[in-house]
């Protein structure tokens, strides 16, 4: 019988297929659950085909089902918090079928029978499900949770904003302050940073329901020009000089509201960060057939090993934390769509450069 053979090499079988599992996983980690998951399947697969009587009817399936369906569920609540894939946790059942399926025709006399067979490929579909189904449901639980989270912030923040402003007009009013002091500034700067939120927020309600991108022709000088002239007043109150540059010919084609967008973001931190008396650049260059738009800041440099972490939602770098942590999600999201790419390379000790790589806009290329 196909169980007793199954109990017999148990070792030789589990290991066989943890090899398979090995070259499916590549860099994956791994964990005691995931170690117990597969063990425990194999332990009550022999199970069920030690209880089956020949009885293939409707109560022997369902049996089956309430067998597997916890340590399915466990190893796909587990796949999904070591960072799998869903063709990882298939993968991880169909590698012990295969080593059982190779095992036995490779060392079994007698060969097992089309009913063992089938009960080993159901049992095995029924896993499967399982722990699909489990992954999926932790998946959008996943997603409902950094929605919530992500709601949260924008709400904290513009009541921050509204707060200062509201406190700022007040003292305004009872004619307590004049309107040209720190009292002003304070009142413009929330007005400013609500401005900011609501912004960002519309481009990512964009880049979540309108994936399409209007590409059209825009010369890079002008981009950079519009951006350098909307940040200036916030440069210009922390004693910061922005200085910008552009090769006039450069052209690109592009979404200009998501490019602007996230240029825009990038010179707004390099603002938040670098020290009152500093110095932010934007600049571009070609380099082939791509333009790279840079935003080079003096933040004083990045922790050691941090550099990616920047583009994870909520990550923020520094003593101040005012703003979404969101911005360069978002600014990675809309270059990306513009076939573009967003990285970060770190000055250590002087601060950091922001790239956008973007195509460069050919001669043949039609005006948007």
């Amino acid at each position: 019988m196909l169980y007793e053979f199954l109990s017999a090499e148990r070792d030789e079988i589990l290991a066989l297929c943890s090899e398979k599992i090995l070259r499916l996983a590549g860099s994956r980690s791994s964990s005691d659950e995931m170690e117990r998951g597969l063990p425990v399947f194999y332990d009550e697969l022999i199970e069920v085909l030690r209880t089956d009587t020949g009885n293939f009817g409707e109560v022997g399936n369902n049996a089956i089902g309430d067998v597997h369906r916890a340590s399915a569920e466990r190893r796909g609540k587990e796949s999904l918090k070591l960072g799998y894939s869903i063709s990882q946790v298939v993968h991880g059942y169909g590698a012990l079928c295969q080593a059982i399926t190779q095992y036995v025709e490779e060392n079994s006399g007698q060969a097992a029978s089309a009913r063992e067979f089938n009960r080993l490929n159901f049992c095995l579909d029924v896993a499967i499900a399982e722990a699909v189904t489990e992954f999926n449901r932790g998946q959008r639980e996943n997603a409902e949770l950094d929605e919530v989270q992500r709601l949260g912030f924008v709400a904290h923040e513009l009541r921050n904003a509204l707060t200062s402003a509201s406190l700022a007009y007040e003292l305004i009013k009872r004619g307590k302050v004049g309107t040209d002091g720190s009292t002003a500034r304070i009142l413009e700067n929330a007005h400013q940073r609500m401005k900011e939120i609501i912004d960002r927020s519309l481009v990512e309600v964009r880049l979540r329901n309108e994936p399409t991108v209007h590409y059209q022709r825009c010369r890079v000088i002008q981009l950079i020009s519009e951006v350098e002239a909307t940040a200036s007043l916030d440069a210009g109150a922390k004693l910061i000089e922005v200085r910008a540059s552009a090769a006039p010919e450069l052209e690109v084609l592009v979404d200009r509201h998501l490019i602007i967008s996230a240029l825009s973001n990038l010179v707004q931190n390099a603002i938040k960060f670098t020290k009152p008396g500093g110095i932010v650049w934007i600049r571009s260059k070609a380099v082939e057939e791509r333009v790279s738009l840079e935003v080079e800041d003096q933040c004083g440099g990045l922790p050691s090993g941090k550099a990616e972490e920047l583009f994870e939602p909520f990550a923020q770098e520094g003593t101040d934390k005012s703003g979404l942590g969101l911005g360069l999600t978002i600014s990675r999201r809309a270059v990306s769509l513009n076939k573009g790419v967003l990285s970060v390379r770190d000055l250590p000790c002087q601060g950091c450069v922001f790239s956008i790589d973007l195509p460069l806009a050919s001669t043949s290329s039609e005006k948007g």
